[in-house]
């Protein structure tokens, strides 16, 4: 596959996968081989120049582009089969989520605003967009936008949004299936 651009990867550097499999994935619901792409061309740009620091978007074809959010640790992944379940919650001023435990990990993604964990089960984790964590344990923890909240699995957590206008956060549940 030829290359009009000295930034794009060939076929061959991309260990046989073409932009046309990842698009074609892509709308098949093929994300995981797009964030695998996406990972292969850092991984060459990153033995090219190992100063370098991973991309965090990257252009697949005109129009199309692809951005990592962030990246946590999954510390409690199950053993059995699961399903992976994703959700957007959306919060007005002044509104909560009372605490509660699932028997699974759960996280969320703070979309927009900045929330707060009410005091809480210690099995809870703050990471920023790097995957660093910034905070940790029972007590009530800050939760800007960019930011994970990692829930260990059987943990007491609640959220609480405070800030102007709506705010809004990603879910991400490990479900274990029956």
């Amino acid at each position: 596959m030829g290359s009009s651009r000295p930034d794009e990867l060939t076929t061959d550097q991309t260990d046989g996968v073409s932009r046309r499999e990842i698009l074609h994935g892509v709308g098949g619901g093929g994300l995981a081989v797009a964030m695998m792409a996406l990972a292969i061309k850092s991984s060459h740009a990153q033995e090219a120049t190992p100063e370098a620091t991973p991309a965090t978007s990257t252009e697949l074809s005109s129009g199309v582009m692809l951005e990592s959010l962030s990246g946590v640790p999954i510390r409690d992944l199950p053993k059995e089969p699961f399903t992976l379940v994703m959700y957007r919650i959306t919060m007005e001023s002044g509104t909560s989520l009372p605490n509660a435990a699932l028997p699974y990990v759960s996280m969320t993604y703070t979309e927009k605003g900045d929330f707060v964990c009410p005091p809480g089960g210690e099995g809870r984790f703050i990471y920023d967009a790097e995957g660093e964590i910034v905070d940790s344990g029972a007590q009530e923890m800050a939760y800007p936008e960019g930011m994970w909240c990692y829930t260990a699995p059987d943990t007491m957590d609640g959220i609480r949004y405070d800030g102007p206008g709506q705010g809004s956060l990603l879910g991400i549940e490990f479900v274990p299936t029956p």
